[in-house]
């Protein structure tokens, strides 16, 4: 994958402090803001279909319950995502990757976060590597995920693909433990922003990974990151996180 000088600016969902999370309004309001690129999560539908989506189980942002993968596509997309955010947005779908490339991919860089948390793959990841053969995303598109055993298979099965291993202060300990990252060796870390430290940004560098932080929106920890050397800010509000990239 081939990254800009300096720190990247990447719109979490989009632009999601400004429009729904996960939709194509939220990623073409980003490209406007001007960031790097946008992270995204995607889904596998009941009917084995590619969807955007952050959520497992629905009711949050639309009007539906129960988890994401017991509904068929044409269900999903049917579904007004937007109206829950502000009426300006009503109709708004989930949109499908493919969907995303085409309206953003030439402009912003792509960071796929593969959803799923459970140690039986779901047949998300062939088809994800599908994708990326398909529309030649190798040098702008990257995967990242919670999961090591779907990043390890991501891996196996298309070595071209760009991966990130994330995880949070919450998760278990054998999670947040450090053995897997080791094991798997990804390209980059994207750990909670609140589990970075000055050790942990030169210990990645020294290994040649790229040290990504979410979810950072607010200035003082985008500058305190940003001093650190860390790779990516990805934040809700990219317009504010490109201003501090720009003032330092």
């Amino acid at each position: 994958m081939h990254w800009p000088k300096g720190t990247c600016i990447f719109a979490h969902r989009g632009a999601s402090g400004y429009a729904p999370e996960n939709t194509l309004a939220a990623f073409e309001l980003a490209a406007q803001m001007g960031a790097h690129g946008i992270e995204f999560d995607v889904q596998i539908t009941r009917d084995g279909r590619l969807i955007i989506h952050h959520d497992r189980e629905l009711g949050r942002t639309e009007d539906a319950s129960g988890p994401l993968s017991d509904w068929a596509f044409a269900d999903l997309r049917a579904m007004d995502v937007g109206s829950w955010f502000s009426s300006d947005f009503a109709g708004a779908q989930m949109p499908t990757p493919e969907e995303v490339v085409e309206a953003v991919g030439g402009r912003l860089l792509l960071n796929f976060e593969l959803v799923n948390d459970s140690i039986h793959l779901n047949g998300i990841v062939p088809r994800l590597v599908d994708l990326f053969r398909r529309m030649h995303l190798f040098d702008r598109a990257m995967i990242s995920s919670f999961n090591p055993r779907a990043l390890w298979e991501v891996k196996k099965q298309e070595p071209r693909i760009t991966i990130g291993a994330l995880w949070s202060a919450d998760e278990p300990w054998f999670l947040r433990a450090g053995w897997w990252r080791r094991l798997l060796q990804p390209d980059a870390l994207h750990p909670q922003h609140t589990l970075i430290t000055p050790h942990l940004v030169r210990q990645a560098h020294a290994r040649g990974q790229r040290v990504h932080a979410w979810t950072v929106n607010d200035a003082e920890t985008a500058r305190r990151l940003h001093a650190l050397g860390v790779d990516m800010l990805m934040g809700d509000y990219p317009d504010r996180l490109l201003a501090v990239v720009q003032d330092n």
